[in-house]
């Protein structure tokens, strides 16, 4: 039997006030909350067995594809349902084009240690320093999964890993890929310390990023289109890397730089 459903009308409702408090990070952060929207990305946390809390639906905004995670949404015990309107919805999603699916879910914050290679080998991890966008960090886990890497790490102030923007943008991806929060400097030691060398991206002046022995234990670190690194990381870097720019543009997009480079490392690991 399924558990039961309660229905939300009003758009006064104290739980829909809740989710528009939401919106903002401190929000989530005080109450240890991330936002899941969009049907896919539900889909992966589900897979994922993310710690999954409630669920809001809207029974006549939901495609017809989706109609079965909306089933298996409902049959999960573990969750508490609220079936809402139509307006409710509008004015609870964090998305302007909801498709009548919201999730709230534990925040799940793995910390350096977990950053075990789950396939063993040498580690291959990404490291985001002070990158701002969410889509940007979401569209590096997405690359970091592909690429088979082990983890990323957002340091220097960088974006939410929970913004509900960032997890659209990884795809779902953002549910199995490993991702901390640390200083820079925690970064950095922690990484020294297990002997994985530092390979910082920089715009000029580093070796050419297919030039590059990348088998070994690797952390790639890359900062903002423009700013670029700090003087911390690029002081603590093993080796820089520079991917040419032969157009008049003086940089690519942080998670273009990274699949480039992530890729190069997948490919001096097969030919090893």
């Amino acid at each position: 039997m399924n558990p039961p459903v309660q229905k939300i009308t009003s758009l006064t409702n104290d739980r829909i006030k809740e989710l528009v408090r939401l919106r903002k990070r401190r929000e989530r952060d005080r109450r240890g909350l991330v936002i899941i929207e969009d049907a896919l990305v539900i889909r992966r946390a589900l897979a994922a067995r993310y710690p999954l809390q409630t669920l809001f639906f809207c029974p006549g905004m939901v495609p017809g594809s989706d109609r079965d995670l909306l089933e298996a949404l409902l049959a999960d015990p573990g969750l508490q349902h609220f079936e809402v309107t139509a307006p409710v919805m509008a004015k609870a999603a964090y998305r302007e084009d909801s498709d009548g699916l919201l999730v709230l879910a534990g925040q799940v914050k793995p910390g350096l240690e977990d950053l075990v290679p789950a396939r063993g080998g040498p580690p291959l991890l990404v490291v985001l320093e002070g990158v701002e966008k969410p889509g940007n960090l979401g569209a590096v886990q997405r690359v970091a999964d592909g690429a088979g890497a082990d983890g990323v790490i957002v340091c220097g102030g960088g974006t939410d890993p929970f913004n509900p923007n960032a997890l659209r943008a990884s795809r779902g991806a953002c549910f199995t890929m490993p991702t901390v929060q640390a200083t820079t400097g925690e970064a950095i030691r922690w990484l020294k310390s297990r002997g994985i060398r530092l390979i910082a991206a920089s715009p000029e002046g580093g070796r050419p990023w297919d030039g590059v022995d990348l088998a070994g234990p690797a952390a790639i670190i890359l900062g903002t289109e423009h700013d670029g690194l700090s003087p911390e990381s690029l002081a603590a870097a093993d080796l820089r890397v520079t991917i040419p720019m032969l157009g008049r543009g003086d940089s690519l997009n942080v998670s273009t730089s990274a699949a480039i480079i992530l890729y190069e490392a997948v490919r001096r690991r097969r030919a090893g």
